[in-house]
C-alpha cells in the first residue's frame, strides 16, 4: 500500500523537501513552465508553484497520483503500461439499494491495491 509519508510533510500537509527537489530538478532539467508541468501532475501550475515555493499543503489523497507522475518523468524511457489505448474492461453491475442500480467500468486486470485506493475513495463520498 501506498505510504505518503515518505513524500509529505504530515497529513494534508506540504511535500516534504525531497520531494520538492525532485520536482525542481525535473523541472530545470526540462525546461517546462509550472503550468507545462502541472499538467503533467494533474494539477495546476499556480497550486505547482505554490507547493514548490511556499510549502502550500496538498490533499494526502493526491500524493499517490503526483508521485507517480514525478516518477514516470524522473523515468520516460520506462514504457508506459496500461494507458487509455490499451486497457481492457469490464462493465459490473451493482444493486445498490431496491430499485437502483448501478453499472461502471473497471479495468479487467484490476489489482488488489487498485481495488483498495477505490473502496477508500467511495468510502469518501459526501453521505447524505
Amino acid at each position: 500500500m501506498f505510504d505518503p509519508t515518505e513524500f509529505q510533510d504530515g497529513p494534508n500537509g506540504p511535500l516534504n523537501a525531497k520531494t520538492i527537489s525532485r520536482l525542481a530538478k525535473i523541472k530545470d532539467t526540462t525546461g517546462m513552465s509550472y503550468q507545462a508541468l502541472g499538467d503533467k501532475l494533474k494539477i495546476s501550475g499556480t497550486f505547482l508553484h505554490n507547493l514548490m515555493k511556499k510549502n502550500a499543503n496538498v490533499g494526502t489523497q493526491h500524493v499517490e497520483r503526483i508521485v507517480s507522475a514525478i516518477e514516470a518523468l524522473e523515468n520516460p524511457s520506462d514504457p508506459v503500461l496500461n494507458t487509455p489505448e490499451n486497457v481492457e474492461s469490464l462493465r459490473h453491475s451493482f444493486h445498490l439499494r431496491p430499485g437502483l442500480q448501478i453499472q461502471f467500468e473497471l479495468p479487467a486486470d484490476l489489482t488488489g491495491r487498485e481495488a483498495e485506493r477505490l473502496s477508500q475513495f467511495i468510502q469518501s463520498l459526501p453521505v447524505s
